[in-house]
């Protein structure tokens, strides 16, 4: 048996030895040779949804994928539908079980592989729209998904700014005091917080319309409908609207609502009001604890912003005084009240903290030294510019001898915007500039009397002596001033009123001030919405008696770069071209005792 084949069998007679090779060998049993069971026909019983896998001497069947093994039934089919995690089918698609497979298909409106699943522009059903969600597109009820425009400037009430709506894209829904609902019909020029205001020309649809496509319009020029924008309107179930808005095509132009719009439900009930049924509509109604008999008691709420001053009056308080449909306005009629619903229901009026613009009237205010001097040597110390106006109160009607009046005033400190503003005549140069995506900014740039830089000088040029100081003023007006920092790269003086001229001094070169020169300080540079530097303009500039100043200015992003500039040690000048465009210019400056001609030399 010793020559038999380890998988063979020995069998002995007595007289003879047989070697047989074993059940899934083939052989002479001296050598036995494995019998692939798999790829003789009938040598296996595997089903066709498994695959034989020979083994020595035999041979097992393994599921195929899509198919597990079910003790005494065989391979039975996997249905991947249902059972989470084994589909990799589109959150939205219908998953569809085959035998040993499954497809996923994307619902109607959709297109995709199943897997990813994603609607087109008019594919959704009626009432619906294709919005981005995530990272992929999806058919929604915009009644459900938008984005709230609440600021009370939109009301056709409100009258000046100049705010432009960039950035809108997708629906919007408007809330708050301003009103619900886009106006109607032509909205007069600069109203709405906009110079060009923008309304739907067309009627709003009903809720069983679906969405609708209208267009809105822009004011200007004369012009009801100068430019055009799309919009979708909706009307939902809630008692809203929304809106699919897109950006204007020019600036300054805004959305503008119809402030008869503003929603009366008891949930914007403010604390001065109850919810009240009449006539089978639940309404909000003014407490009896806010009533008022008398003028003096009614509450006045002014606020002194940076650009506008508004006064508020409580709406409870004025019905309680018989003001059933009260109209308030200033001086300049034209600037009228308007609803504005927040903790309170306010009737609010604005106007510009400017003197002039809706009647408005400025004072300085001045502290003179206790010592009296001679007027000539004697500067007045101007402290605050304050700005007045009376707002008019009138049931219905304007009848100016049965008004109310209210006087009003807010002061403010003096600084160098508002001391521009109450010159008769100052130095100044100006300069529009827009930056992308964020709206056009104003540069101004004057010549100060003193440190205080609050005394502008003021006619067509101005005269120093040798040893006098000149202070240096520029100043950021417009757009979003919390983000962006005025930094002055370069400042410098030429003979000639040509800021080109190649004869130059510098005084600010490359952001940093000219270290030869000890009379230049810069007091703030690339720190805030303004630039501040004085100089002994004639002490050090060099052997000339008139002189032109220009100084290069960049708007610098204080979100993304850093700002203040770093001068100390040793600096390389990089000599590179100074953007004219960007450029104000002022002068002449001339020595004292010579005429306004341009010097010979520099």
């Amino acid at each position: 048996c010793s020559d038999c084949h380890s998988n063979a069998t020995c069998m002995e007679n007595g007289t003879a030895t047989t070697c047989s090779c074993q059940v899934g060998f083939t052989g002479n049993g001296l050598v036995c040779v494995d019998l692939d069971e798999c790829v003789i026909p009938g040598a296996h019983n595997c089903s066709e949804d498994s695959s034989c896998v020979n083994t020595p001497g035999s041979y097992m069947c393994t599921c195929s994928n899509g198919f597990y093994l079910t003790p005494g039934l065989g391979c039975t089919d996997v249905d991947e539908c249902a059972k989470p995690g084994l589909s990799h089918c589109h959150a939205l698609a219908t998953c569809i079980n085959s035998k040993g497979n499954y497809s996923c298909v994307c619902p109607v409106g959709y297109l995709g592989d199943g897997q990813h699943c994603e609607c087109s522009p008019g594919s959704c059903g009626p009432g619906l729209d294709c919005v981005p969600e995530g990272d992929t597109l999806m058919c929604v009820d915009p009644c459900q998904e938008y984005h709230i425009l609440d600021e009370y400037w939109r009301s056709t009430e409100y009258g000046a700014g100049y705010t432009c709506d960039l950035g809108l894209s997708g629906w919007y829904r408007f809330m708050g005091p301003g009103g619900v609902s886009l106006a109607e019909t032509c909205v007069p020029v600069l109203h709405c917080n906009t110079a060009a205001p923008m309304w739907l020309n067309g009627t709003h649809p009903s809720s069983d319309e679906g969405i609708v496509n209208r267009t809105a319009c822009a004011h200007w020029n004369g012009h009801c409908c100068l430019w055009e924008a799309p919009v979708q309107v909706k009307a939902c179930v809630g008692g809203y609207y929304v809106y699919n808005l897109t950006a204007p095509p020019e600036c300054y132009l805004a959305y503008c609502t119809d402030p008869s719009s503003v929603l009366g439900t008891c949930e914007e009930c403010s604390i001065e009001e109850d919810c009240k049924s009449e006539n089978g509509t639940w309404r909000c109604q003014c407490k009896q604890d806010f009533s008022i008999t008398d003028l003096s008691l009614l509450e006045r709420k002014l606020e002194c912003g940076a650009n506008d001053i508004k006064v508020s009056l409580s709406k409870c308080q004025l019905k309680s005084l018989g003001f059933e449909k009260v109209f308030m306005y200033l001086r300049d009629s034209q600037c009228s009240g308007f609803s504005e619903r927040g903790d309170r229901d306010w009737l609010s009026v604005v106007t510009p903290a400017r003197d002039g613009p809706c009647g408005t009237v400025m004072m300085i205010l001045m502290l003179l030294s206790p010592t009296p001097t001679p007027p000539p040597t004697h500067p007045r110390n101007e402290t605050h510019a304050t700005y007045s106006n009376t707002l008019y109160l009138a049931d219905e009607i304007i009848i100016r001898d049965r008004n109310i009046k209210i006087n009003f005033a807010c002061s403010y400190p003096l600084d160098m915007k508002i001391s521009l503003k109450t010159s008769l005549q100052p130095m100044v140069s100006i300069l529009n500039i827009s930056v992308g995506g964020t709206g056009m900014f104003t540069v101004r740039m004057a010549l100060f009397q003193s440190p205080a830089y609050t005394q502008p000088y003021q006619g067509s040029s101005v005269t120093l002596t040798t040893e006098a100081f000149l202070y240096v003023g520029t100043m950021l007006d417009g757009g979003d001033l919390s983000r962006f920092a005025l930094l002055m790269t370069n400042c410098y003086a030429t003979p000639s009123s040509n800021a080109t001229d190649p004869l130059k001094y510098f005084i600010i070169q490359d952001r940093c001030p000219r270290t030869k020169d000890p009379t230049i300080q810069v007091v703030e540079n690339g720190e805030s919405p303004q630039g501040r530097f004085s100089v002994q303009m004639f002490r050090f500039a060099g052997n000339y008696d008139l002189v032109y100043l220009h100084c290069e200015i960049y708007l610098c992003d204080t979100f993304t770069e850093k700002c203040k500039p770093t001068c100390s040690g040793t600096r390389f000048h990089s000599g590179g071209i100074i953007d004219q465009t960007h450029v104000l210019n002022l002068g002449p400056i001339t020595r004292k005792g010579k005429r306004a001609t341009p010097s010979p030399t520099f």
